[in-house]
């Protein structure tokens, strides 16, 4: 089947199902915990203290493997600079050297051998397809090409898939725009805050609207966002087109998870590169991947040669949307993000997710522009009722009314009591970056 007509990228990982997969991961588990047990010195102690053979650890015995943090791989990095004692490789078989965002600390190295490349293209290449990428697709790639590792992978992927590349990079939107006008562009990649400001830059610097660019397919990752219903229509009624969630992470791909046309949660699509695992944050218990089910995700490699991390607590938080085969024929379970366990707040018992707090806002526009800000006073998950809310107002005529409707609407979707603040449009406007916070805290 010619690569413009088949439906995956991937049939065989992608469609197979997981039962008969699992030998094969099973196997290339096993080989890569003998690898790093071989040529890290840091995994060799971290399993020696545990008392692992590697080479007898199966995928029934993954839960006792012990967990890696991000601080570890920052302590390793400091003490065995630069990769750390966790990389597996020297100088003469790295390819490439990226950095992560820096987000909750200092920035972390990744390394990548040349057949680490190859694996993240092919990965981030199943995940372009099942969002629309096709071989004759004119590609907007709108992440920065730097430190980050999205830039870059996306256009070596989009490169690998076949499709038209244009790398805009994050800078100069106003050239960005002028060259799309010119080729025409009818995918683009990038983060849900990027397309917000680069939308509001259009309209207001060159008034040019974004929907007229053509744009059939829109992929967003980064940040939670294009998951949840109201913030997904928003988007799609600014740029007319479908709007895709996706989401990767440094240590391991810049794309791991992504939605098909079913867009009923985002499917793993790492199966034969990386383990998935979900747990419950406070306990590290292994949690079910069922319907339903909320935990942190946690990714431990299985073909990975640079800096490969076994049992990796990455931080963010994942619901269960659905396990089996999927409409679209995939097999892998299927998830939506819904925040990172450091940006979670707690008020009274309840969860609160910065990125649903900013779906429910965005649901009641024209009176709202979308713009929300957590104000939370320490550095703690926890806070105390009424949570103080920044929100920007619109075209709202009666101020005091939309104060009372959001703050009823966040009690009824989202079970806590909020105070919110209402603020002019323009006072909480997305700025340049590719990621937004939702949560300010003191300092910040």
């Amino acid at each position: 089947m010619s690569t413009q007509t088949r439906s995956y990228w991937d049939p065989h990982w992608e469609t197979t199902p997981l039962d008969d997969l699992a030998p094969a991961i099973e196997e290339r588990l096993r080989d890569q915990l003998r690898y790093v047990n071989n040529r890290s010195p840091f995994y060799r102690q971290k399993f020696g203290e545990a008392g692992i053979d590697p080479g007898h650890v199966g995928l029934d015995d993954l839960a006792e493997l012990p967990f890696t943090t991000k601080d570890e791989v920052r302590l390793s990095q400091e003490q065995d600079p630069p990769l750390g004692a966790h990389a597996c490789v020297g100088w003469p078989d790295i390819s490439r050297i990226h950095a992560s965002s820096g987000t909750t600390g200092q920035p972390t190295l990744i390394g990548l051998t040349q057949r680490d490349r190859e694996m993240w293209s092919e990965l981030i290449a199943r995940c372009m397809w099942s969002m629309g990428a096709r071989l004759e697709s004119r590609a907007w790639v709108a992440a920065t090409l730097g430190w980050w590792i999205a830039g870059l992978t996306f256009v070596d992927s989009l490169q690998r898939l076949g499709a038209a590349v244009l790398p805009a990079g994050h800078t100069e939107p106003g050239r960005t725009f002028s060259v799309l006008q010119r080729t025409g562009v009818d995918f683009v990649i990038s983060t849900p805050s990027f397309v917000k400001y680069l939308a509001k830059f259009a309209r207001e610097e060159i008034e040019l609207d974004v929907a007229t660019l053509g744009i059939r397919y829109m992929a967003l990752g980064g940040e939670p966002g294009a998951g949840f219903p109201h913030t997904r229509s928003q988007l799609e009624e600014q740029w007319d087109c479908k709007v895709y969630d996706c989401v990767g992470t440094a240590d391991f791909a810049t794309l791991i998870w992504s939605e098909c046309e079913a867009q009923d949660g985002m499917h793993f699509q790492g199966l034969g590169f990386i383990i998935p695992e979900l747990i419950d944050p406070e306990t590290g218990d292994p949690i079910a991947p069922e319907q339903g089910a909320k935990g942190e995700l946690v990714y431990t490699a299985i073909w990975r040669e640079c800096t490969p991390l076994v049992r990796f607590r990455i931080g963010d938080l994942a619901e269960v949307l659905g396990h089996g085969r999927c409409s679209c024929g995939r097999t892998s379970f299927r998830i939506r993000a819904v925040g990172r366990t450091d940006d979670m707040l707690i008020s009274q018992g309840v969860n609160i997710y910065p990125s649903a707090v900013a779906d429910v806002v965005a649901g009641m526009r024209p009176q709202t522009t979308g713009q929300v800000q957590i104000q939370a006073e320490d550095e703690g998950p926890s806070i105390e009722p009424p949570v103080p809310l920044t929100v920007e107002y619109d075209q709202a005529s009666d101020l005091p009314a939309l104060k009372t409707e959001l703050e009823d609407n966040i009690r009824n979707e989202l079970l806590f009591r909020a105070e919110v603040e209402l603020v002019p449009k323009g006072t909480l406007a997305p700025e340049s970056g590719m990621k937004s916070s939702l949560v300010h805290r003191p300092g910040g």
